[in-house]
């Protein structure tokens, strides 16, 4: 037997020499087959140190190949074939370190900066604990170095750079001259973030005569055109100009479409520059011949307005305008425009009132200069009386005190109840604007046009909506009657499933969007309130302002009593006069901007009330950064409650999924009691916690990862709502609403739609399948309890209505088609079977083809009964229509509807009517 198994080692490490070999002649395929069959080999063997070396052969060949998933998945299987191990061997060791850092590469590319930065800081604590092979270490730190300087940490990007230099220095000269080059590429650009454009040029120019020696053109084409812009802040246009020819000519030549334009386009910037216009004129016009796959608004933007420049200097002012005007049009939106216009309107409808309003103020405001006046005299004559007349003294400034705060209390009350005025007054015209406007695009034979024109008034109410409520939660500042509400919750969870619903309007702009979100876990107190306008109006402004194919990054952790939130866009930047001013109410930064400058002053002022302080920096041309820093220390905050939460005793849960583990009577039973069922339906993590933590207390959750699994749980619990995503895995929210809608067993549950697809014909088809309501991400969380609580509401008093029905009748009652035909086979059989005394729930599940749970939670849903008390009431209904309409015995009426028992009929009879069957007969002979 321990031959057998020598035997097979040794083939499994004669497998992955063969890999590694044909791996080396550039025959990927094989070198693929051959990884793979010396895994598996060294697996059936129990050979762990060959699988995990296997598995990180395959791991870097798929990562080079660009499949990154496949090649992540070969880097756990190496992983997890050396957990159990000691690694006491070298081999082994190393062979853990270097799949480490191979799959935080692989996260690198996938912009999970998070968990690639775990796995490379795992190789440091491993060299730490014993040293590793200076290339494996180095790797790490340069990766590490490249993290950090994205993140504009550049002290810790210089310091990682330099710990990977003195490792590369370890190894054989040859092999250390390329990687030293290699990571003082990396160094450069830093230097460059850190316009230290001396030290810049000279690590570039070196590196760049060391790749153009070897002949390295990937790497030699980006840093060429690092090194052209270093050039051209040097003032050094010739060199500048050689460079990017060269870059331009590298990028083309590979396929790199949009490097090479971008090329062109700063070359005809030299161009102007160097008063060499037709060469400029020629660069342009290859950008805009390289631009048309593209279409990137960006570089259209930068060539129209170079070719304005170019034909203005070659005195073709009507080109030069023309191209200027393309430039600005490309920054301009209709809807911008319109939100203008609907803003000055609204100005000048409210300009009288505000006019009286601050004739009023003034007048308040004279009358306290005259009361001080006032009060200066008094404090004179005061002050020349005796001692004895102190007490008087002391009286005086107490009242006049009181009289001035009197008059500033008015005068803050009169400001508040003109917002709050203004604000209402708003409500009810852009209500009778929006529904007539709804009722317009649900018209199915409307022209493409038109709606278009209505989808843009309707965009337009809505934003007027949301500027409403941020004046109104302003007016709340201002009068003191915004108290912080605070809740012990998990605060950085909360922003990432807010953060969420921001990546599909990223992806519209093709933007990379880099989240890094610690401490998800920890707890604090906080108004999540607050917490979520502060976070939706950062993001939003960050999507909003960041061009086409920019960058967003979202940092948010929780350590010492404070939350910080980062908010980093690349951009136009901002000047110091617009920082200065960038917080002040219906400030913006450009005339032609989108929204009414309303937002960030509410940020500021949120985040001052919840003891914090909020900064920005930037860098004109290139990048924004806001940071917030909250106060999350309950004892630290001033003007705050205490959100009290119900005694969790009081609630009677059922576990999530415990049908299997109780008998069916217990469930049942324990069902009659239980809050209301809701189950979610999201397959992100964050979000499914935020919607968790949101409806936990008023509802029994039940939570699905995907469509599919949404149905099947749909199928097995029977919900009283569903919330669901609706882009998602497997199967989307459409599907799952499809699917369930038309299943018997289901189609009375009410279903919201959430997702950041926003748009009325989005919106139209989530309506159109069966959904009962359709929200946009970022959702409101006290707008989704609402419509929650109202579905479920509404569905309470059709039980109401559905259980005094004495017969069913299906079309009053159906809410769909599919509810109808269940109500009518369910009519069919009460008729055939409720006189028979051995009817029963059994009976009654099987002959409508389900279990008696789904049976049980159906009725309840439609009538507010479950099963067994569906049947009585049904059996006591038709005895009360007996005996209204016949004179039959008594005692024959309860064995003509089903009871086998006439004290037993009796008694639920009474209970039913209040009266005995007797009584109930002699009542109505009586009428």
């Amino acid at each position: 037997m321990a031959e057998s198994i020598d035997y097979e080692v040794g083939i499994a490490d004669a497998e992955y020499l063969l890999a590694q070999y044909y791996r080396r002649i550039q025959k990927i395929d094989s070198a693929i087959i051959y990884f793979k069959q010396s895994a598996l080999r060294s697996n059936k063997s129990g050979y762990t140190l060959g699988s995990s070396i296997a598995n990180n052969g395959l791991c870097r060949v798929l990562y080079l190949l660009g499949r990154y998933k496949e090649a992540e998945k070969a880097c756990n299987s190496a992983l997890n074939s050396l957990k159990n191990k000691t690694l006491d061997n070298d081999l082994g060791y190393m062979t853990k370190a270097d799949t480490h850092t191979a799959l935080g590469t692989i996260y690198l590319r996938k912009n999970s900066i998070e968990k690639a930065q775990e796995n490379f800081l795992t190789v440091d604590s491993m060299h730490k604990n014993k040293p590793l092979r200076p290339d494996v270490i180095a790797a790490a730190y340069q990766n590490l170095g490249g993290i950090h300087l994205d993140l504009n940490d550049l002290t810790l990007a210089e310091n990682y750079f330099y710990r990977a230099n003195d490792e590369f220095q370890k190894l054989p000269p040859k092999a250390a001259e390329y990687y030293l080059n290699s990571n003082n590429v990396e160094l450069g650009k830093l230097e460059f973030k850190k316009e230290d454009f001396i030290k810049a040029d000279s690590l570039l120019s070196n590196c760049y005569t060391f790749f153009k020696k070897i002949g390295d053109e990937q790497t030699l084409s980006e840093l060429t055109t690092t090194l052209a812009l270093i050039k051209i802040e040097r003032n050094d246009f010739r060199k500048a100009d050689d460079l990017l020819n060269e870059a331009f000519t590298l990028h083309e030549k590979n396929g790199f479409v949009l490097e090479a334009a971008t090329d062109a386009v700063e070359l005809a910037k030299i161009a102007l520059l160097k008063k060499e216009f037709k060469s400029g004129l020629n660069w342009a016009d290859k950008a805009g011949k390289l631009n048309l796959t593209l279409n990137n608004s960006v570089i259209k933007k930068d060539q129209a307005l170079v070719l304005a420049d170019l034909y203005s200097q070659l005195q073709n002012y009507e080109k030069a305008y023309t191209y200027q005007v393309i430039g600005n049009a490309i920054n301009d939106s209709l809807n911008q425009v319109q939100s203008a216009e609907a803003i000055r309107e609204i100005d000048e409808k409210y300009q009288s009132e505000q006019h009286s309003r601050e004739i009023k103020l003034l007048k308040a405001e004279n009358e306290i200069v005259e009361e001080q006046t006032r009060n200066q005299r008094n404090l004179l004559l005061t002050g020349i009386g005796i001692t004895s007349l102190g007490g008087v003294f002391v009286f005086l400034l107490y009242k006049n005190r009181q009289k001035t705060n009197k008059k500033l209390r008015e005068i803050d009350a009169l400001k508040t109840n003109f917002f709050t005025n203004i604000s209402h007054e708003f409500r009810t015209p852009l209500t009778l604007i929006s529904v007539p406007i709804q009722e317009s695009l649900e018209e199915k034979d409307l022209s493409p046009e038109k709606r278009k024109h209505f989808e843009i008034a309707q965009k337009n109410t809505v934003r007027l909506s949301s500027l409403v409520n941020q004046l109104l939660e302003l007016s709340k500042i201002d009068s003191g009657n915004r108290k912080l509400l605070l809740q012990k919750d998990t605060p950085t969870q909360m922003i990432a499933a807010w953060s969420e619903s921001f990546l599909y309007l990223a992806e519209q702009k093709n933007l990379n969007f880099k989240t890094e979100i610690l401490d998800k876990k920890t707890e604090a107190y906080v108004d999540s309130d607050a917490l979520e306008n502060i976070t939706v109006n950062l993001l939003g402004n960050a999507v909003k302002y960041t061009p086409y194919e920019g960058e967003i990054q979202l940092n948010v952790s929780l350590e010492k009593g404070y939350l910080t939130i980062r908010v980093k866009n690349t951009g136009d930047g901002l000047t110091n006069a617009q920082i200065k001013t960038i917080f002040n109410r219906f400030y913006q930064t450009d005339g032609q901007n989108e929204g009414a400058g309303v937002g960030l002053s509410l940020v500021k002022e949120l985040t001052e009330l919840h003891g914090g302080k909020i900064s920005v920096t930037s860098e004109v041309g290139k990048w924004t950064l806001f940071e917030v820093l909250l106060c999350v220390n309950k004892a630290k905050l001033k003007n705050a409650e205490i959100k009290q939460t119900k005694n969790p005793q009081s609630l009677i849960k059922v576990p999530e999924l415990g049908v299997n583990q109780l008998g069916e009577e217990e469930v049942l039973t324990l069902i009659g009691k239980e809050l209301p069922l809701l189950l979610i339906v999201e397959d992100n993590e964050d979000v499914r916690i935020l919607l968790t933590d949101t409806f936990k207390k008023e509802y029994e959750i039940v939570q699905a990862v995907n469509g599919e699994d949404g149905i099947l749980k749909a199928l097995e619990t029977i919900p009283d709502i569903i919330i669901s995503d609706l882009m998602m895995p497997i199967k989307d929210g459409i599907a799952l609403t499809n699917t369930l809608k038309n299943d018997e067993r289901t189609s009375h549950i009410p279903i919201i739609l959430l997702t950041a697809k926003a748009g009325d014909e989005n919106e139209l088809i989530g309506i159109e399948t069966g959904a009962d309501d359709y929200i946009t991400k970022p959702f409101n969380q006290k707008i989704l309890k609402s419509k929650t609580a109202s579905l479920v509401d509404l569905r309470k008093k059709l039980q109401s209505r559905y259980s005094q029905e004495v017969i069913l009748k299906p079309k009053d009652i159906a809410i769909t088609s599919v509810d109808e035909k269940f109500l009518e086979r369910l009519q069919i059989i009460l008729d055939e079977k409720l006189a028979e005394s051995t009817f029963s729930t059994e009976q009654f599940s099987q002959d409508l083809h389900m279990s008696r749970m789904q049976l049980h939670r159906k009725l309840k849903a439609l009538t507010g009964l479950s099963a067994s008390e569906f049947i009585r009431s049904q059996r006591l209904k038709l005895a009360a229509q007996i005996l209204k309409s016949t004179d039959i015995n008594i005692s024959e009426v309860g064995y003509s509807v089903g009871f086998n028992d006439h004290a037993y009929f009796s008694k639920c009879f009474k209970e039913a009517y209040n009266c005995t069957p007797s009584d109930f007969a002699e009542a109505k002979k009586s009428d």
